[in-house]
C-alpha cells in the first residue's frame, strides 16, 4: 500500500481506491480517484458489532471525509486519525457525525429565530373535524407566556442557553409570587425546546430545560387550597346584587354569570350560544367553541336547561333586538382586543366578564362587581361552576354524574373500551324520547337555588323558548 501523497491526485482510467500505508500512514484511510477527477477522502473500517443480515459477517462501513481541493491529504489523515480514535473507543461514527451535523446547523441561529418558527408553526391552519384552526388554538398564550424568555434570550443563540439560565428565569417568577407562571412558563419553554430538537429544524442538540418534582418545583396555590364555593348568603348577595341597577357592568354581562351558574356552563360557552341553538328543553353549543373538542369523543355540546336558565335567556331577549343571532352580542364602541382573531368574534369577549374582579392593578375608574357586593375579591367565574358542581355533591350526586353535567372527561369515560373513532358516533337511531340524566341534575340545581334564594317554585307551564318568542315579533 502506498503512502497518499499530492502524486496520487489525478485522474485514473477507472474509478480506484488508494488505501494508506498503515505503518507510514493511517489505517483506514481511503483515497478514491474517477476518471472525471474527483477526489475524495474516506475513513473505512470493520465494524465487528454490526453484522450483514444475510452473511451474518462484519459490515465494512465507509464514512466519507470530504473532496480535494476543500480537503488537502494532511488533513483528511488528521480527520482519519481522528475518526479511527472515536472507533477505538467503542463510538459510533454515525451517531457521532449527526450530531456534529446538528450542531453545525444550530450554531448562529438565535432563539429569537427559533421561537419565531415555533409561534409561526403553533398558529399555522390545520384541518380538525370542526373546521380549519391554528394548530395550537392557545398560540396567543403561548406568546404571551414566551415574552419574558424572548426579552432575556432574544440575540443569544439557542444552542448555548443552559439549564443554568433556564432556571434563573423560572426563579424570576417565582422570586415575584407568581408559582403558576414560572411552572407554565417552563412547560412551554420546553415544549418548543423539544420541538426545535426535531431533525428537520434541528435548532438546538439538546432540550435545556429540567423536569421539576417534587420539592424542586414551586407549589401553586391552586394545589394546596380548595376552590372557593360560594356560601348561601353570598349566593343571595350576588344574585340580587346583580340586579342592582348601580352594580357595575351592563345588563346582559351580569346574566352571562347568572347562566353560567344555573346551566353549570363555562362561561367562554355562554358567551358564544346563538339564538338558533336554543330549543325547548337544551341549549347546543358548537363543536368549534366546547372544551371538550380535542377528544376523539368530542361532539356538540348540548346541555339540559331548567327553568331558571329559561328565564333568564328569556330575560337576555327581552334586551335589545330579539331577532339577533347571539344571545350576549359584542358591545359597540369597547375596547380594541389585541388579538385579531378575537376582534373577529361577533360575540361578547371574555374580558368583558373580568367586571367581576377588577385586579388590583387595574387603572380603569370603574369597580368590580365583587368589590360593590361586598364579596370575595378573587372570586372568579369559575367559582360559579364550583359552587353548582357543590351543591349536586350535597344533593347526592356522584363525581360521574356531577362530572357529565359540567361536560368534564370522567374517569368513567377515560375507562370506557368504546369510543367515538369505532364505535359511538352520534346518529339518533332509537325514534322515542331519551331520558338524559343530567336533566334530572340540572332540575335539582334548579330547586336548590330557589330554595337558597327564596326565589318562587318554577311554573309547570315553562315560557316559550327566545327562538319562539323572537319568531312570533
Amino acid at each position: 500500500m502506498p503512502y497518499i501523497t499530492d502524486a496520487h491526485l489525478k485522474a485514473s482510467a477507472t474509478r480506484q481506491n488508494i488505501s494508506d500505508d498503515p505503518v507510514r500512514g493511517q489505517k483506514g484511510f481511503v483515497l478514491r480517484t474517477t476518471p472525471n477527477g474527483v477526489f475524495s477522502f474516506y475513513y473505512q473500517f470493520l465494524n465487528k458489532n454490526r453484522l450483514h443480515p444475510e452473511t451474518g459477517k462484519p459490515v465494512r462501513e465507509w464514512h466519507l471525509i470530504g473532496e480535494h481541493p476543500d480537503w488537502s491529504v494532511a488533513r483528511a489523515r488528521v480527520e482519519a486519525t481522528r475518526l479511527a480514535g472515536l472507533v477505538a473507543g467503542g463510538k459510533s461514527l454515525s451517531a457521532e457525525r449527526k450530531q456534529v451535523q446538528a450542531l453545525a446547523r444550530s450554531t448562529g441561529r438565535t432563539f429569537e429565530q427559533m421561537h419565531d418558527a415555533y409561534l409561526a408553526y403553533c398558529a399555522e391552519p390545520v384541518l380538525r373535524r370542526w373546521g380549519a384552526v391554528p394548530r395550537k388554538e392557545s398560540h396567543e398564550n403561548i406568546r404571551s407566556q414566551l415574552s419574558r424568555p424572548l426579552a432575556w434570550w432574544r440575540s443569544r443563540v439557542v444552542s448555548e442557553i443552559t439549564g443554568q439560565e433556564v432556571m434563573d428565569l423560572y426563579r424570576s417568577y417565582v422570586a415575584e409570587k407568581h408559582p403558576a407562571q414560572a411552572n407554565s412558563v417552563l412547560a412551554t419553554l420546553r415544549t418548543m425546546f423539544g420541538w426545535g430538537l426535531h431533525p428537520d429544524r434541528a435548532f438546538v442538540t439538546a432540550n435545556p430545560c429540567p423536569i421539576l418534582k417534587g420539592d424542586d418545583r414551586v407549589t401553586e396555590r391552586s394545589e394546596i387550597e380548595d376552590g372557593r364555593v360560594l356560601t348561601a348568603e353570598q349566593l343571595r348577595a350576588l344574585w340580587f346584587g346583580l340586579d342592582d341597577p348601580k352594580c357595575p357592568g351592563r345588563r346582559l354581562t351580569k346574566l352571562v354569570f347568572k347562566l353560567s351558574l344555573v346551566t353549570m356552563l363555562r362561561t367562554g360557552e355562554v358567551v358564544a350560544i346563538r339564538r338558533e341553538d336554543i330549543g325547548a328543553d337544551a341549549v347546543t353549543i358548537p363543536l368549534a367553541l366546547t372544551k371538550g373538542r380535542r377528544s376523539p369523543k368530542a361532539r356538540d355540546l348540548v346541555q339540559p336547561l331548567n327553568s331558571l336558565a329559561r328565564e333568564i335567556l328569556g330575560e337576555v331577549f327581552s334586551i335589545g333586538d330579539a331577532n339577533r343571532e347571539y344571545a350576549f352580542p359584542k358591545a359597540r364602541g369597547g375596547r380594541k382586543s389585541r388579538s385579531a382573531a378575537q376582534t373577529k368574534k361577533p360575540y361578547m369577549e371574555q374580558r368583558s366578564l373580568t367586571i367581576l374582579t377588577r385586579a388590583s392593578g387595574d387603572n380603569r375608574d370603574q369597580i368590580g362587581i365583587a368589590e360593590y357586593l361586598g364579596l370575595p375579591p378573587d372570586l372568579t367565574p369559575h367559582d360559579l361552576r364550583r359552587t353548582g358542581a357543590c351543591i349536586l355533591e350535597q344533593l347526592g350526586y356522584s363525581d360521574a354524574e356531577i362530572g357529565k353535567v359540567m361536560t368534564h372527561k370522567t374517569k368513567d369515560k377515560d375507562a370506557a373500551v368504546v369510543t367515538r373513532k369505532h364505535y359511538l358516533v352520534p346518529v339518533k337511531i332509537i325514534a322515542r324520547d331519551i331520558v338524559d340524566p343530567r336533566v334530572k341534575a340540572l332540575d335539582d340545581l334548579d330547586a336548590a337555588l330557589r330554595e337558597i334564594l327564596e326565589l318562587p317554585q318554577a311554573s309547570e307551564q315553562l315560557p316559550p323558548p327566545p327562538k319562539q318568542i323572537a319568531d312570533a315579533a
